[in-house]
């Protein structure tokens, strides 16, 4: 007779561990918290320390040469499960696990009934892949995996979990072996091994697949969404919370690299500069630019070879020899010496400020040639980087580096010219950010995630208490206590990378990094302003938002490049993203705090099977009170730009739905077709009720107005209240408890209402202690009566022609500081009440 290789032989108890063996395999089960749940299987009585690691990684390149060239190597020295405390469950906890012996069948069950049953894994032939399935009950839908790019609802889904360098709808950018399920449960594979999540057939249940010899397994347990992401961050750590510069607009570049030639107009290529002449960019060729072979329209210039960027031609040089060659080229610089400062990032940052444009960082350098000096040794080239910084944070502008390979130099004590050294970055120079790029973390894994966690390690030892901010991709779980993710180089110039990204970013959240980014027009657009500036729209409410420049066929700068009406609508935009601070930032810390993403799916207000399905993946809520609906396509494109959104859902039957820019009201539970798009408005729904915490518009994060604080209330039927978050914005002291809360609350029952300001809770370095306060509120009622009770005193205020800030007072009228207004203006209401001592209760009433 043929002994069943599942069948149970032995059981045991011991120390809070559950033990079983079978004829082939061991298990053991242990509670990590009254909520999580770890599950251990292996083909031994061994149970291993530390997650298997991928012995030999095969790097998908997809065409993309810049790949996984700059560094390689897989090590376990960077944990994913940084917590797996041991626990003993007691009778009176939610959640218990019983096993059945017969089936070889784990039942976990919680306060409303079975939750899921997991049942034994089962190995290959030869040991080296596990299969686990779990149920799969015909309401269920299930979220997570990481960055898969272009889709978040997984149902009906086979899910890679593995790297593939892929960018574009399908591929993963970084993967994490984690999903969630609505029925209430949560599992993180603690494995650096790929692997295959299929829920594409109820009949058949979940199944789970990882090439790894050992079965490690966390179920995390709880009521919701929310829940369910903090679990997994209890286990991996919890998400960074990102310096107050991250959440403006970054210009990157390879500035010290690239040379540009004048050439006529009609060359191809040629870029209008302010001077009034026309110029060509070129490369020099190198193993680091990955420009070592033919490209046509190659050229030589004072004996260096030279490659276009962008077309080959025709090309007319203005200055050239008799056989029509160019006779000289200017090397482009970070501080503009000589012939170069037109070309230099000190130009570009100056454009953006003289422009009015808002940013909040800069790149100046990626690797792949560029460095960040043209001296004869690294001492010189790291003062170049110093001068550059030193004149960037005087305009109030953070500066990072790129990175396509090893941050520290073979010689810690002598570094050499092209070598990094991020100690001297940091300490040095005053470098506030990394980007680990692809080419050198693009082989994934455990290298991805040592990647960011060196370097998180080196910048705060080396940063004197600043914040580290590092970008990267190709990660893994635990990546977010590291890092925030950039989705890749999407290719630009295309509808389907807009409708595509906005998936990226739910699934990212939904996988418990809220910090999430990309390229707007992708990496190598830049051809088409209406496909620029509606990519720009939608990203302008997200957490980071990236000018990928260099690449692309016309510069990357926000659009000043393509001049009017898109300089001013792209204005517009970036500048309420920057009166937005207070509430994007509050969300950063929200997340960090409960599991709940910045960037939403509608099934965050409203979950059902409509909106937990892919029906909803081209519309995300901003917290939950801004919802955007971006335009994704050319669906009824006019020759003005203007198009229509061909079907956007607004979630909640109980909300009433307000259009940003022209105030119309809709309920929620509804699905609007053939929604107007105008150019400068991409569908903006803010909920009625909504008290969104503002700042006055400025332009970069050394200007943040922390003198004034802005409340816009767009009042709604049912009582609204939110709590405003806030720190220094630069530093780590919020980890030792220097920050600050403010609570926000208002009414509107049709004849008055009442908003109060509540004392603020904490402190910290350098916090105003008396801000001016402004309430809008956005309404076209005119009140009768205004008062204001502060200190134990009410007073009834005075109506002023325009806004003052000597004497309380109200106006009705445009709103003030608001951006949009040259795209849509607003009216309404707006109190001011100068210095007001936060450590004070404020209420205003107003009566209509």
């Amino acid at each position: 007779m043929v002994q069943d290789p599942q069948a149970i032989q032995q059981e045991s108890y011991h120390d809070g561990i559950f033990s079983i063996a079978t004829t082939k395999l061991h298990g053991q089960l242990s509670w990590v918290n009254d909520h999580i749940v770890r599950v251990q299987v292996s083909q031994t009585d061994h149970f291993p320390d530390r997650p298997t690691v991928p012995a030999d990684v095969q790097v998908d390149k997809n065409g993309d040469h810049t790949v996984a060239t700059g560094g390689s190597g897989q090590t376990d020295e960077t944990p994913i499960v940084i917590n797996n405390d041991h626990y003993t469950l007691t009778t009176a906890d939610a959640y218990q696990a019983d096993w059945e012996k017969a089936h070889g069948t784990l039942h976990i069950s919680g306060p409303h009934g079975a939750i899921v049953d997991l049942h034994l894994p089962s190995w290959d032939d030869a040991g080296k892949t596990w299969t686990a399935r779990l149920t799969f009950s015909p309401d269920e839908y299930f979220f997570g995996g990481g960055t898969q790019n272009g889709r978040f609802a997984l149902r009906g889904q086979r899910v890679t979990i593995a790297n593939t360098n892929l960018w574009t709808a399908g591929g993963v950018a970084s993967p994490v072996p984690f999903y969630w399920s609505t029925a209430g449960y949560g599992v993180l594979v603690n494995t650096f091994t790929p692997g295959l999540y299929d829920f594409s057939t109820p009949a058949h249940g979940v199944q789970l697949s990882h090439d790894d010899p050992y079965f490690d397994v966390y179920i995390i347990l709880g009521p919701d969404p929310t829940h369910l992401i903090h679990g997994y961050h209890e286990l991996t750590g919890k998400p960074v919370l990102a310096p107050r510069f991250s959440f403006y607009p970054a210009h990157l570049n390879a500035y010290n690299r690239d040379y540009w030639l004048p050439v006529t107009k009609n060359s191809v290529g040629a870029i209008l500069f302010p001077n009034g002449q026309w110029y060509k960019e070129y490369q020099p060729v190198s193993e680091k630019t990955f420009n070592t072979g033919y490209r046509a329209g190659a050229i030589t210039v004072a004996g260096q070879t030279l490659v276009p960027n962008v077309g080959a031609a025709p090309v007319t040089f203005t200055k050239h020899d008799a056989q029509g060659n160019p006779t000289g080229a200017v090397h482009e610089s970070l501080n503009g010496e000589g012939a170069s400062a037109q070309f230099s990032a000190r130009a570009v940052l100056d454009r953006y400020l003289q422009n009015k444009m808002p940013i909040g960082w800069f790149l100046p350098n990626d690797g792949y040639g560029a460095g960040y000096g043209q001296t004869a040794d690294f001492a010189g080239d790291l003062a170049n980087l110093r001068d550059f910084t030193a004149y960037a944070n005087d305009q109030g502008v953070a500066v990072g580096l790129w990175t396509q390979e090893k941050l520290h130099p073979n010689d810690p004590e002598h570094p050499q010219k092209g070598e990094r050294d991020i100690g001297q970055e940091v300490s040095t120079a005053g470098v506030a950010a990394v980007k680990t790029d692809v080419a050198w973390v693009g082989e994934g894994y455990t290298f991805g995630l040592h990647a960011t966690a060196d370097a998180a390690a080196a910048m705060t030892k080396a940063g004197h208490g600043r914040r580290p901010f590092i970008m990267s991709l190709d990660g893994w779980a635990g990546s977010q206590r590291y890092t925030s993710i950039w989705s890749g180089d999407q290719g630009g110039d295309d509808w389907e990378n807009i409708r595509s990204h906005i998936a990226t970013y739910l699934s990212t959240g939904l996988s418990g990094n809220p910090n999430v980014g990309s390229d707007i027009d992708g990496i190598y657009g830049g051809r088409d302003p209406l496909i620029q500036t509606r990519d720009l729209q939608w990203k302008s409410f997200t957490p980071i938002q990236l000018n990928m420049d260099g690449w692309g066929s016309q510069p990357k700068n926000m659009g000043l490049v393509f001049g009017q009406p898109f300089v001013a609508i792209n204005r517009a935009y970036l500048q309420f993203k920057t009166t937005l601070l207070p509430y994007l930032y509050t969300l950063a810390h929200t997340a960090r705090e409960t599991g709940a993403p910045i960037v939403r799916p509608l099934f965050w207000l409203e979950p059902d099977a409509y909106t937990y399905g892919s029906d909803t993946d081209t519309e995300f809520l901003l917290g939950d009170d801004l919802l955007v609906a971006p335009v994704t396509s050319p669906y009824r494109l006019a020759r003005d730009g203007s198009a229509r959104v061909p079907h956007l859902y607004l979630p909640d039957p109980h909300a009433t739905w307000e259009d940003l820019f022209t105030g119309e009201r809709y309920a929620g539970g509804q699905t609007l077709a053939d929604y107007p798009a105008p150019l400068a408005q991409t569908p903006i729904f803010v909920r009625a009720g909504a008290l969104l915490p503002r700042v006055p518009v400025h332009l970069t994060p050394g200007q943040y107005p922390a003198d004034t604080r802005i409340v816009t209330y767009f009042p709604g039927p049912r009582p609204s209240e939110t709590t405003v978050y806030s720190d220094d914005g630069a530093t780590l002291a919020y980890q030792n408890g220097e920050f600050a809360t403010t609570a926000l609350r208002a009414t509107d029952d049709g004849r008055r209402i009442i908003f109060t300001l509540n004392a603020t809770q904490g402190t910290y370095t350098d916090q105003n202690q008396a801000p001016l306060v402004l309430l809008q509120v956005a309404t076209d009622a005119r009140p009768h009566t205004i008062q204001v009770t502060s200190n134990g005193e009410t007073r009834k205020l005075r109506e002023a022609l325009k806004p003052v800030t000597d004497a309380p007072s109200w106006q009705m009228g445009p709103l003030t500081a608001w951006p949009l207004a040259p795209i849509a203006p607003r009216s309404g209401i707006t109190v001011a009440l100068p210095a007001q001592a936060i450590d004070t209760d404020v209420t205003i009433i107003i009566d209509y």
